[in-house]
């Protein structure tokens, strides 16, 4: 297939554009992803650019997937080795890795996961501060934003720091455990990069970047600073879909494009083949509330004929959710829609007081449902049906990691902590008080305790446990299967009690290896650790999903539900621009719909559901700001079923 096959004429110039910077701004169903496939094969295929000089950067890990199977499918075997195609953090972790001493990370550089840092780090930091576990948090969503802004680049921003001490038994942590927070990586490479401290091994003549609005003022820089060394950047995003404020993402970075790069190119895609220009019409409503934004000329080739769009209003929860579960049944057997092909989204779903009553509508109904929760969630101690914590994934991720490396500190401080072996925080702090003291890490202590269990309380449990470990460790090796997979089944069949716990992390480890190059062991444990954790996309085949808002970034369906679209939570408690951002998720959803849009709300919401919201405790609920007076008005949501 030639490079240029099917494309549409502002699709074709979009991927052939060469010769200077160059911004792409591509609404929702308009063939991003299809212009950046073909713009990598062009340059490969016709511009003869070597491999090394391309790179590929996107948001989420399935994100890159895609554009990389696109791209090997496209090139087939003309080609032995891709470009790189990765997320930002994952580019940003392979170049240290390539010249790590230049870095001022702890090395060997080790990621520590949302778990780790929430049930590790921040734990044993809230004890050796003496505060709460909550002042904890705070001072480390503080941190990472003060990276992500490129606070910490003020010259006086440790004076101004909430709380100094924290900074120093922060790192002097960090040392006994040798970690690095997944916040700080972009920040480290930023950094080195630009005090010219690290350079990339073979810089790019040409980068691309997805998703160019959700890149917050950290990430910029590093784009900044690759482009000085020569690259060509093309962009490609929509400042109506930047979503990531909690990041700190920006819709003025795709907006301020021409003035930050010159000599530039300022492209668009307009027409919209995945969705009816009726919810094109309703989506754009609710965007251009945001006089900000840069106007599109968007039009959709759907029939406005075809499918439906409605707002539906319930009386309470179960009334909204019993509707839900009649259309949906209506979709799958009147219009032939597939289960797996309708979603339904939350704007959040703490404890599943959203999900659960929707699930429960739907099984009764007889269809298939599945929650979607955080992917890596079998990996972090999830909390049974009987609530009681499961912590045989998180203990075998734990081996896993010790068999790539043997001390790997946070790794141990989690693994003793699960076992059911008697240590308790006691025994814990006076370890950590020999390594502070004698200035060592973790592993090293652990080895001088099972030398001379007497230097601690419960010296001799620590001693017959790291035995232990060592002993199943030294009894295995991952080379000797015929493949990673093949090994990791084999290996979890002796470190899980329950088979469908272990059968649901092997499928965990099966979906990531599918995702991405995995050559071994070592990269598939990096793989997790740079994972956007719950923002990632992961939906289930045969099923109808339901999902947060955020999840949904990236995918669409024939059939998508909205619910909760009330005041309470669409727009809820943000204002300023937190508020503009609440617009754009609410567009990003419902464009996500090609043929079936359908937004819910009730009058009131009862039991848990009440003590959501803006107004937790009140029962009266009322319609999102962002869709009263649109071109869809709502309706009764009973009558409405009763005439399908």
């Amino acid at each position: 297939m030639a490079w240029d096959d099917d494309l549409t004429d502002e699709q074709r110039y979009a991927a052939s554009y060469t010769g200077t910077h160059a911004r792409l701004l591509a609404g929702p169903g308009t063939g991003k992803t299809l212009s950046l496939t073909r713009r990598i094969v062009y340059l490969r295929s016709e511009l003869k650019i070597e491999p090394s000089g391309i790179v590929a950067l996107t948001f989420t890990r399935a994100a890159a997937a895609e554009l990389n199977n696109r791209v090997k499918d496209q090139l087939g075997d003309s080609i032995e080795v891709l470009p790189h195609i990765s997320t930002l953090h994952s580019f940003a972790l392979k170049t240290i890795l390539q010249n790590p001493a230049r870095t001022r990370l702890q090395l060997p550089v080790r990621i520590a996961d949302d778990y780790e840092e929430r049930y590790v780090i921040q734990e044993e930091l809230k004890r050796l501060l003496g505060i709460r576990i909550k002042d904890v948090t705070d001072l480390f969503k503080q941190l990472s934003a003060d990276w992500e802004r490129l606070k910490a680049d003020d010259e006086d921003w440790e004076k101004r720091f909430p709380n100094p001490q924290f900074l120093g038994v922060w790192r002097e942590h960090r040392r006994i455990y040798g970690y690095t927070l997944r916040g700080e990586l972009v920040y480290q490479l930023k950094l080195a990069l630009s005090q010219g401290e690290l350079e990339v091994d073979y810089p790019p003549t040409h980068i691309l970047v997805d998703e160019y609005q959700d890149l917050n003022p950290c990430d910029l820089a590093v784009i900044r600073e690759i482009c000085n060394r020569g690259a060509e950047l093309f962009c490609a995003g929509d400042d109506d879909q930047s979503i990531y404020g909690f990041r700190y993402s920006d819709p003025e970075g795709i907006r301020r494009f021409d003035r930050d790069y010159s000599p530039n190119n300022l492209m668009e895609l307009t027409l919209c083949k995945g969705c009816s220009s009726r919810i094109l019409d309703l989506a754009l409503y609710v965007a251009r509330q945001d006089y900000r934004r840069l106007e599109k000329n968007l039009s959709s080739d759907v029939s406005p004929d075809e499918g439906e769009v409605r707002i539906l209003r319930f009386n309470n929860q179960n009334e909204e959710a019993k509707g839900i579960g009649q259309i949906c049944k209506w979709l799958i057997d009147k219009n032939k829609v597939e289960a797996e092909k309708i979603i339904i989204l939350m704007r959040s779903d703490h404890y599943r007081r959203f999900s659960n009553p929707i699930a429960e509508a739907l099984s009764e109904c007889g269809l298939p449902v599945l929650i979607v929760a955080d992917p890596l969630e079998p990996l972090n101690c999830p909390i049974d049906e009987n609530n009681k914590r499961r912590t045989d994934g998180r203990m075998f991720l734990c081996l896993l990691r010790l068999l790539v490396n043997r001390e790997d500190h946070l790794v141990w401080r989690t693994l003793l902590s699960l076992r059911r072996n008697g240590i308790g925080e006691s025994t814990f702090e006076a370890m950590y008080e020999l390594a502070r003291r004698d200035e060592h890490t973790f592993s090293q202590i652990l080895q001088r305790v099972k030398e001379k269990p007497g230097l601690v309380q419960r010296g001799n449990i620590v001693k017959n446990e790291v035995e232990q470990i060592e002993n199943i460790l030294d009894s295995e090796n991952p080379s000797a299967y015929k493949d990673l997979l093949t090994f990791i089944q084999s290996f979890s069949e002796k470190h899980f009690a329950d088979e469908n716990e272990r059968m649901e992390v092997c499928e965990l480890f099966e979906r990531i290896l599918a995702l991405g190059e995995i050559k071994n062991l070592e990269d598939l444990l990096r793989a997790i650790n740079v994972s956007i954790g719950d923002k990632e996309q992961e939906t289930e085949t045969g099923a109808i999903n339901l999902m947060t808002m955020h999840q949904a970034k990236g995918l669409s369906a024939d059939a998508v539900f909205i619910i909760a679209a009330e005041n309470e939570y669409i727009p809820g408690r943000a204002i300023g621009i937190q508020k503009d951002d609440e617009r754009r998720l609410l567009y990003v959803s419902i464009t996500r719909a090609r043929r079936f849009l359908f937004l819910t709300h009730c009058k009131q919401r009862t039991r848990q559901q009440r003590h959501t919201g803006s107004n937790p405790g009140k029962s009266r609920r009322t319609l999102s700001e962002f869709l009263d007076g649109g071109p869809i008005e709502s309706e009764d949501g009973v009558s409405f079923i009763q005439g399908l």
